[in-house]
């Protein structure tokens, strides 16, 4: 009797809590892809890379972010990688929003798909093309301009400008070419936010 009681009682809880996670409430929203939780932990999000501090953009990322989580209770759902050297990584949801995948959508960050973290890849690399398509967030300053091909890294999964310092700093048996900025977006790479080979920067208002 008492086994079949625990094992309903273990049921229940999963019905409550379908990613098995604990429900912590975000503290502070550190940029667009990372938040700091009640518990002092630092949650990165899996999928996307959004700009550093100091980085064009980063602040309307972070707000992006901010409108989603800020004081909010949150469910985290891991992947076969669970954290990185400082932070765990995970899927994150707030309510019914997956956090991850409608930063994304509304174009607040790239999708930048990093082995073995890739369950979502596929839906996170179709939200990035729906909204470069519909030019949402982000990507309304998508630069025209575009490159003869990019150098990415291998290591890092970042790509390029063929110009930029970065890339000349890689040695070769690191380095990934590609010959548009699609294809190396469709593959799940980022830009490197300090080499800035996606966007223009957004013109001031003038008085």
């Amino acid at each position: 009797m008492k086994c079949k009681l625990f094992f309903c009682l273990l049921l229940f809880l999963l019905l409550c809590n379908p990613l098995g996670a604990e429900q912590l409430v975000v503290k502070k929203v550190v940029s667009g892809e990372l938040v700091k939780l009640s518990n002092g932990d630092k949650v990165r999000y899996i999928g996307v890379d959004a700009p550093a501090d100091g980085s064009i953009f980063f602040e309307e990322s972070r707000q992006a972010n901010k409108k989603l989580v800020e004081q909010k209770k949150i469910s985290i759902e891991y992947d076969a990688r669970k954290s990185s050297d400082k932070d765990l990584l995970g899927y994150v949801y707030a309510g019914d929003v997956f956090v991850n995948a409608q930063l994304l959508k509304n174009g607040f960050g790239i999708a930048y798909i990093v082995p073995p973290n890739q369950k979502y890849a596929d839906l996170f690399i179709s939200l990035q093309k729906e909204a470069r398509k519909k030019r949402r967030g982000i990507w309304a300053f998508e630069d025209p301009n575009d490159e003869a091909y990019y150098i990415a890294s291998k290591g890092s999964r970042k790509f390029h400008r063929p110009n930029c310092r970065f890339a000349r700093e890689l040695s070769f048996d690191k380095r990934v070419i590609f010959r548009t900025r699609d294809e190396a977006l469709s593959k799940g790479y980022s830009q490197d936010w300090r080499c800035n080979p996606l966007f223009k920067r957004q013109e001031k208002e003038k008085k």
